[in-house]
């Protein structure tokens, strides 16, 4: 249908087949040469008529017909003059006369206008005459220019949903105007902003109830233009009556528990565009961002020398909290608080950062943050940098503002979101992983992650603002995120998060775990669910269940006693130290020799990057060497033998390193000192356990993606990639099960025949190609010896790594009871949150219902008729969300 289409759209550049003999209207035959854009495409009307029919649309788009083709015309060129005050449509008998026209920014283009004001006995100013019109002016007094409200309301929709700029709007509406850029009145940009701030502001007014006050545009409260969360507790709001006193019960406390995600965003940068004293924000303290001249400021002036220390190598964002470049810079970014299972920003909890994410500027924006929430007894932090941050949180929080200081009864406790675990150390992850902290339900920690993608889209415009400008906006930008939220609660709390997958998820969970507790003897379990929820009680002081046995740090702390009890050191470094340090190399000589020996020919760049692995490696062993020769005497004649031996020239990557387990047994208790022999071999074991982890990981990596091969990619270039992933993990096998043999053999040479060769088998081809006999699912545990699959060796190995291989489930189970006990609290979670939210609408529509009448008694009645209609539609709103809500539920 293109061509149709195509001559259907050319007809109606000409006159489409309408009636040119006469009027459309009055009949007259002569002068029927206009056509509305606006109106009809169709219709031909003389001049009068037009005019008549345009006296209250003047911004409609007019062509006329010269005989050949239609050309754009204005209706003040035509004569229109638009009488204004008169909320009849009636002419003023006294108009005054304007003699320049007024340029008016509609969706149709801008256009000028004359206009006639009301200049009666009561007449009222220029600014109400146009705003009543539905043309809001960009001064106050003498307004050269306005904006349509229509517009406005365009704008407003489109930069909220698509983030789209201001000055790219006002590139449309003059593409719209004229493309070809010749009829375009003078550039109003600047008025368009002033506009655009101001609509903002009275719109974020309205909607917090400002209009029912008296002077309510002149005062303001601390928070009382957001929009808070109805699902998560509000105390006098939300909660039972008796809340208090079953607040000591465990489910209680954890259900009335406020989970918050902290976190920072260095995309909402800004830059020194103006100041504080010339672009002031039009509601300081009323929204969602924290004033960086009150109290704020004073906090950060007073640390701005602090330094905040981390101690978690895993995890870099301390390490570069300083190093975030500021130059020109008047913030860097900003810090935020949202409700980790709703993902709505609280009031007042968004603050600018000068230098980077300091502890300073997170310490006030939280307590910002739950300033309105001091009667709730529990608190939870989401952070990424949690492990360091809550360390000295308490003393910190002791150089705020009184006001803003936590309660001394409320409990404090702090995780790491899901997303952000793996990149911390492991100590950190089995304390602070928020899969095993009580009372979270399924709660990932990563809701402020998922606010940035939205928020941010807007970075590139509000970096070039002043700062009020810029606050507004962020307000205005944090305000629409929490509406979306808002109107979406129903249908997020009963779909993908919601009851039914809740229940469903839950019963498996908890028939998994029982299956998998029935298979341990009885008192195992007992003695677990002691320590377990011992730890979760005081983890300060009791051992934590969830840490494996690990031989390197074991041989760690053995040297740290030995230091303790004043037996000296050798060498500053260990020889726990020197061993790690052994396998390291030891790793790196194997994965170069896999970039050495592939087949081919190697490109220029490649045949570059060998040699400079190379270079770093052959360092690495010279610094390694130092070191081992005091440890290890016996090394240096080894080193001189095969020097005087060696006909050519040795790759790094081939050279011995001459471990322990490198030296025959008769000569191994003379070049090594010490029991860095017996060291090894534990290690060792370790390392052996660790590779058949990682084949076992690779494995079930390789199973998802095949299937997901199979059954999910279509087309060629799809199944490509999906191809070179599985390519990509069988390599990382294959290397761990060399690793393996490597390690393995080393054993083998250290202490034959012993017992860590029951479990730890020699490793054939057959038993890694046999490896998919194996279960890929992690959440179900097989028995050993039951079903009918003919398990790899390998599989066998998965519970245990020690002579009791009961205890070595620990781990493993623990995670099971965790994962049940996570998904039991989230359909109390979802059962308390959908009945929370009803009841927060509903309060909030009373709310609405008591604002109906305007404090202000002076007010005509028709402002009064406005106020009490608008709280109307409001409470009804509220109402309408409520029911739907509950409709969608059950």
């Amino acid at each position: 249908y293109s061509q149709e289409f195509l001559y259907e759209l050319l007809r109606l550049k000409g006159r489409g087949g309408a009636d040119a003999s006469k009027c459309h209207t009055c009949a007259k035959e002569d002068g029927a040469v206009y056509r509305c854009k606006e109106c009809c495409a169709k219709r031909l009307l003389c001049k009068e008529c037009c005019l008549a029919a345009h006296a209250r649309l003047p911004l409609h788009i007019i062509r006329e017909w010269d005989g050949e083709k239609f050309n754009k015309v204005t209706l003040r060129s035509m004569g229109l003059r638009v009488y204004l005050g008169h909320d009849d449509g009636s002419r003023c008998f006294m108009p005054r006369v304007d003699p320049h026209p007024i340029v008016v920014m509609h969706v149709t283009g801008l256009h000028e206008v004359s206009v006639r004001y009301c200049n009666c006995l009561e007449s009222i100013p220029r600014r109400q005459q146009l705003l009543r019109f539905g043309w809001y002016p960009a001064t106050v007094h003498q307004p050269k220019t306005c904006a349509t409200l229509q517009l406005l309301d365009l704008f407003h929709g489109l930069t909220l949903n698509g983030k789209l700029s201001a000055y790219n709007f006002y590139k449309t509406l003059v593409y719209i105007t004229d493309a070809l850029g010749i009829t375009v009145p003078k550039k109003r940009y600047q008025p368009l902003l002033r506009m655009i701030r101001q609509y903002r502001h009275l719109m974020m007014m309205m909607r917090g109830g400002k209009g029912s006050q008296k002077d309510g545009a002149s005062r303001f409260t601390r928070g009382e233009l957001t929009i808070q969360c109805p699902a998560c507790p509000i105390p006098e709001v939300n909660l039972p009556p008796d809340w208090k006193e079953r607040v000591d019960q465990l489910m209680f406390r954890y259900l009335y528990r406020k989970i918050v995600s902290v976190d920072a965003c260095f995309r909402l940068s800004n830059l020194f565009r103006s100041n504080q004293s010339t672009d002031p924000s039009l509601h300081p303290g009323a929204g969602y961002m924290v004033e960086d001249t009150g109290d704020y400021g004073m906090h950060i002036l007073k640390n701005a020398t602090q330094k905040d220390i981390s101690t978690c190598s895993g995890f870099k964002a301390l390490a570069h909290a300083d190093a975030k470049w500021h130059t020109g810079m008047r913030s860097t970014g900003v810090m935020a608080v949202c409700c980790s299972r709703h993902e709505m920003v609280g009031s007042q909890a968004v603050g600018n950062l000068q230098k980077g994410e300091r502890y300073c500027n997170a310490d006030y924006v939280v307590c910002s943050a739950l300033l309105d929430s001091h009667d709730l007894k529990d608190v939870l932090f989401s952070y990424d940098i949690a492990c360091q941050w809550i360390i000295n949180f308490l003393e910190r929080m002791e150089a705020l503002p009184e006001y803003l200081q936590l309660p001394d009864d409320m409990n404090l406790s702090a995780a790491i979101p899901k997303g952000h675990c793996p990149g911390h150390q492991i100590a950190c992850q089995i304390a602070w992983a928020m899969g095993i902290q009580v009372g979270v339900g399924r709660t990932d920690g990563e809701a402020i992650e998922r606010l940035w993608a939205f928020i941010r889209m807007c970075a590139g415009s509000i970096k070039e603002m002043g700062p009020g400008s810029r606050a507004d906006t962020l307000d205005d930008q944090f305000g629409f995120h929490n509406w979306c939220k808002l109107i979406g609660m129903g249908t997020y709390l009963h779909s993908y998060c919601g009851f039914l997958l809740t229940d469903r998820q839950g019963i498996k969970q908890r028939a998994l775990h029982e299956d998998f507790t029935a298979h341990l003897p009885p008192d195992v379990v007992a003695r677990w669910t002691d320590w377990v929820e011992a730890w979760e009680k005081d983890k300060e002081s009791r051992p934590n269940p969830y840490a494996q046995n690990d031989s390197k740090r074991k041989f760690q702390e053995r040297e740290r006693l030995a230091c303790e009890a004043g037996e000296l050191p050798l060498h500053d470094t260990s020889p726990c130290g020197l061993l790690t340090n052994g396998f390291l190399i030891e790793e790196h000589q194997a994965k170069l020799r896999l970039l050495t020996d592939g087949e081919g020919t190697l490109t220029h760049a490649q045949a570059s990057d060998i040699q400079k692995k190379r270079v770093a490696l052959a360092r690495r062993i010279r610094n390694f060497r130092t070191v081992q020769l005091v440890y290890m005497p016996g090394v240096h004649a080894e080193l001189r033998r095969e020097s005087v031996a060696r006909t050519g020239p040795l790759e790094v990557e081939d050279q011995k390193l001459w471990l322990p387990s490198d030296f025959p047994p008769d000569k191994r208790s003379t070049a090594c000192l010490g029991d860095i022999a017996k060291k090894e071999a534990e290690i060792r074991k370790g390392q052996c356990h660790d590779a058949l982890q990682a084949m076992r990981d690779c494995e079930r990596a390789l199973r998802t993606l095949a299937m997901y091969r199979r059954d999910e990619t279509d087309g060629q270039g799809v199944r490509t990639r999906a191809q070179m992933s599985i390519n990509t993990i069988e390599a990382r096998r294959n290397f761990n099960a060399d690793r393996y043999r490597r390690c393995r053999r080393a054993l083998e040479r250290l202490e034959p025949g012993g017992s860590w060769s029951v479990q730890l088998r020699p490793l054939k081809e057959a038993d890694v190609t046999n490896m998919a006999g194996g279960s890929f699912d992690i959440d179900v545990l097989l028995p050993l010896g039951q079903g009918e699959t003919e398990l790899s060796w390998v599989w066998a190995t998965e519970t245990g790594q020690g002579d009791d291989v009961v205890e070595s489930c620990r781990v493993e189970w623990l995670k099971s009871r965790a994962r049940s006990l996570r998904w039991s609290e989230e359909r109390k979670f979802m059962a308390e949150e959908m009945r929370r939210t009803p009841i927060t609408l509903e309060k909030k529509a009373l709310w609405w219902d008591v604002r109906r009448q305007s404090e202000d008694e002076s007010l005509g009645a028709d402002i009064k008729e406005g106020i009490r209609a608008y709280a109307a539609q409001q409470a009804d709103v509220c109402r309408k969300l409520a029911s739907s809500f509950k409709a969608v539920w059950d």
